[in-house]
């Protein structure tokens, strides 16, 4: 039987997966996308050039995630002690379901007239999305912070295993033969079903004894309203920010770097395999989603368990720096014979290869940087400086969104 701890953990797992889902579910499912934004009079005879639609959703879909979580995680950080930790996360996870499931709907509407209006409809929603997951997030990163460093680990790792659990869902999606349209609403219903699911989860944890323990839930109104942390200045977190920057800013690294190829880059890598099925309609979801994604939450495994390099070494942001070298070993990876770079790494096994070490390296190394923070201050300030760890995060994945925009043109 499962202790109290256990169950709690267990929680945690699921509501880190339903942080990332619907990013996880939006960005996979690019099949889909490039049949609701093709080119409707083209015959099967022919092979169509990508529309301006195909062309720009994958990096307008990263940009447009990220600028609204970042600015409601840099929100979060500053204004979250003004707002009940229990309100934010239930608001903001059910307006998640909300606007997932109208997104869900939308896969059984024919939208071939209105392309364009769907397609700005699409980024409303995404926008709608990412705003109330980073709000979400940024709650449930400070929550965990109060918790042993486990209980991060069980976050970080519920994100991985979202992408996981999003990518093997549409390998299956496609493997059944459906149309685009008929795979879709299975796929994105099943991801609607596993949020209403985190939204239980989150109800019965903060129930138990052992969660109230933790996040001082069964402290009085009055006590809650007097406590440091409700009455906290800009300048007493400007203070903390001092302290936990060196992690913040190698966070913010990680995400840069990972956003800016992935997965406005990588989609753009072609498979050399004389197998049609596999290079045409397998390649993809196989090589860039489920392998980043298992890779991406082995690493935050591995990371819960070894957790070297320890807290203040330098060589956390060297292997942070490091990372760089990912975007131009992308670049060099078999691509559009068209464009100006060489294909240097033309073999399917080196994209495998680089997009393991990229995966295995994102999860270990921001998950190192995200159990750091909230311990490099006192108990008191660990979930403002857990939320501080958020916004840098959002900062990273909105600066590698932006750059995405330069390096998806380039491969």
């Amino acid at each position: 039987m499962l202790s109290k701890a256990g169950v709690v953990y267990g929680c945690f797992l699921l509501l880190g997966l339903g942080t990332l889902l619907p990013w996880n579910f939006f960005i996979t499912a690019q099949t889909y996308w490039d049949y609701k934004f093709r080119n409707t009079s083209a015959t099967n005879e022919t092979m169509p050039e990508p529309t301006e639609l195909q062309i720009l959703y994958t990096p307008m879909q990263v940009c447009f995630s990220q600028i609204p979580n970042f600015f409601f995680l840099f929100i979060n950080a500053l204004f979250s002690h003004k707002i009940p930790q229990r309100l934010r996360l239930l608001v903001s996870l059910t307006l998640m379901i909300i606007f997932f499931s109208l997104t869900t709907m939308l896969t059984q509407i024919n939208t071939d007239e209105w392309q364009v209006g769907f397609f700005i409809l699409t980024i409303i929603i995404i926008i709608l999305i990412n705003g109330s997951g980073a709000i979400f997030q940024g709650g449930l990163f400070g929550v965990a912070g109060m918790f042993p460093e486990k209980y991060m680990t069980a976050v970080v790792s519920g994100q991985a295993l979202g992408g996981v659990f999003a990518s093997g869902a549409r390998i299956i999606s496609l493997s059944v033969g459906a149309k685009d349209e008929t795979a879709a609403f299975i796929y994105f219903m099943i991801a609607v079903g596993v949020m209403i699911l985190t939204l239980a989860a989150y109800l019965y944890m903060s129930k138990t004894e052992f969660y109230k323990h933790y996040s001082n839930c069964q402290a009085p109104e009055k006590d809650k309203d007097e406590s440091p942390a409700t009455n906290r200045t800009l300048g007493e977190q400007a203070k903390i920010f001092k302290e936990i920057w060196p992690v913040g800013v190698s966070v913010c690294g990680v995400f840069a770097v990972t956003l800016g190829a992935f997965p406005a880059l990588c989609v753009k890598i072609i498979s050399m395999s004389e197998d049609e099925m596999w290079a045409s309609v397998y390649f993809q979801p196989v090589v860039t989603f489920l392998l980043f994604n298992v890779g991406d939450y082995l690493g935050r495994q591995v990371a819960g368990f070894i957790m070297w390099p320890r807290r203040g070494s330098k060589i956390l942001y060297f292997l942070v720096l490091l990372r760089i070298v990912f975007i131009p070993l992308f670049l060099l990876c078999n691509h559009n014979p068209k464009s100006p770079i060489p294909s240097l790494f033309a073999h399917d096994a080196w994209y495998v290869v680089f997009m393991l070490l990229f995966s295995l390296s994102n999860g270990y190394c921001s998950s190192l940087c995200m159990m750091y923070g909230p311990k490099m201050v006192s108990e008191d300030k660990a979930e403002v400086a857990s939320s501080m760890m958020a916004a840098m995060l959002g900062l990273g994945l909105l600066t590698g969104g932006l750059s995405s925009f330069a390096f998806a043109l380039i491969g």
